[in-house]
């Protein structure tokens, strides 16, 4: 049988932004002789900021709507668009002696294709930098040049060494 793709195959040459921050990961926790550890999670809520209509703005739209017998169900819309599936996960910094503790430096986000990907920036991390809550990063470079600032920013070095605080009083005298 004849091959009916036009083309070969081959994988993109280039990391994902949880392979680049899962790195990173470990390497805080090297840095930090296993005290402080970093983690990216998947995460399944919303990432962003959203207005819902309150609860009597719902019960008046159902009573003032009309009610058809007859309904028009659009499958597409009932099992999602195929093409839009989003890989999300959160990234935060805790500790091994404050395992209940959780900073989160920010939630990422990205498509199949990769890139762009989003980063939701926690509040104080952004107001730091001087940059939007939501970054939008169109390429592994620009991802890596963002994470690096993200990373050593003023208020997360504040949470590392705090934790590391913590983690040296609560280890046992030699």
């Amino acid at each position: 049988m004849e091959d009916l793709w036009s083309k070969e195959f081959e994988p993109m040459q280039i990391n994902t932004p949880k392979e680049i921050v899962d790195n990173q990961c470990k390497l805080l926790k090297q840095k930090t002789s296993g005290n402080i550890v970093a983690k990216i999670t998947e995460y399944y809520d919303p990432i962003s900021s959203y207005v819902t209509n309150g609860i009597l703005n719902s019960f008046n739209a159902i009573i003032g709507k009309k009610v058809d017998i007859q309904k028009k169900v659009d499958i597409q819309e009932d099992l999602g668009d195929v093409g839009e599936s989003t890989f999300t996960f959160e990234l935060y910094i805790t500790s091994i002696g404050t395992p209940n503790y959780k900073y989160r430096i920010m939630f990422l986000q990205y498509g199949i294709t990769i890139f762009p990907a989003l980063i939701v920036l926690d509040e104080a991390i952004a107001e730091e930098l001087k940059e939007e809550q939501n970054i939008i990063c169109s390429s592994q470079g620009d991802f890596e040049t963002k994470l690096k600032n993200i990373l050593n920013s003023k208020k997360v070095e504040n949470v590392i060494n705090a934790l590391l605080r913590i983690a040296q009083k609560e280890k046992p005298a030699s």
